[in-house]
């Protein structure tokens, strides 16, 4: 009997979109929503200058309601 192949048994490669959302929210520590659901993101205290250019060019593609400033832990 040979084997049927199920949509389990095929993995998708990420989009190029969610690579880059994979790599910001590496860096994230929290999302402190505010009184109106929309969170402060709060990034580690040793995050690359890199992550914060990502975070700034492609803020469109966070996946939850948030500011676009953000705050780095202490």
């Amino acid at each position: 009997m040979e084997n049927e192949i199920l949509d389990m048994d095929i993995l998708r490669m990420p989009t190029p979109e969610e690579t880059i959302v994979a790599k910001i929210l590496d860096w994230v520590v929290s999302a402190k929503p505010d009184q109106n659901k929309v969170a402060t993101i709060v990034f580690k205290k040793d995050t690359p200058a890199e992550i914060f250019r990502l975070y700034k060019k492609n803020f469109n593609l966070i996946p939850f309601p948030s500011h676009f400033e953000y705050v780095v832990e202490k």
